[in-house]
């Protein structure tokens, strides 16, 4: 008589938890902090928030918006929409937050280790392009006036505990 596997059981499928995703985390080197229901480590001096759920892992960054560079968010946002495939920027309901993330399904340690850094550079990257994307906006906006501050030196995200893009 033949054995018949229970999904899951014995396939590793379905072994992934928060103990297990923190402890490639800290492998990675990545000094992740343990919260009730996620965990936070901290991705280009920002804090990123990753979740675990039945089989899906989400990694989130998110951003207060400056009032006065709302449209500019908004624009850039629907930039790095249309540039990428996992990562989404999405400006919460309240409309003075963005949020960017990239989820995947993971059921795995092995296929945390394999995807994971992948889906770091394409948060990164995002990042960076919506950064660049803002500075362009930005500078097209207010280039007639003869002051032009440099790109660095305009604040484009409020400082509510969290660290800006740029």
């Amino acid at each position: 008589m033949e054995k018949t596997k229970t999904k899951g059981a014995s396939d590793g499928r379905h072994s992934l938890n928060m103990r297990k995703i923190f402890r490639c985390l800290m492998e990675e080197g990545y000094y992740p902090r343990y919260e009730e229901t996620h965990i936070l480590f901290s991705l280009d001096g920002n804090t990123a928030v990753v979740e675990y759920e039945e089989g899906v892992l989400a990694v989130r960054v998110f951003f207060s918006i400056d009032e006065e560079a709302y449209d500019f968010f908004l624009e850039a946002s629907n930039e790095v929409m249309l540039e990428t495939y996992i990562v989404r920027p999405v400006v919460l309901n309240d409309m003075k937050n963005i949020m960017f993330s990239f989820e995947m399904m993971c059921d795995s340690m092995r296929e945390l280790k394999r995807y994971f850094s992948r889906g770091i550079r394409l948060l990164q990257e995002s990042l960076t392009l919506h950064r660049l994307e803002m500075k362009k906006l930005i500078l097209t906006e207010r280039m007639p006036s003869p002051a032009v501050a440099a790109g660095e030196d305009i604040p484009v995200i409020s400082s509510k505990g969290r660290k800006p893009l740029s």
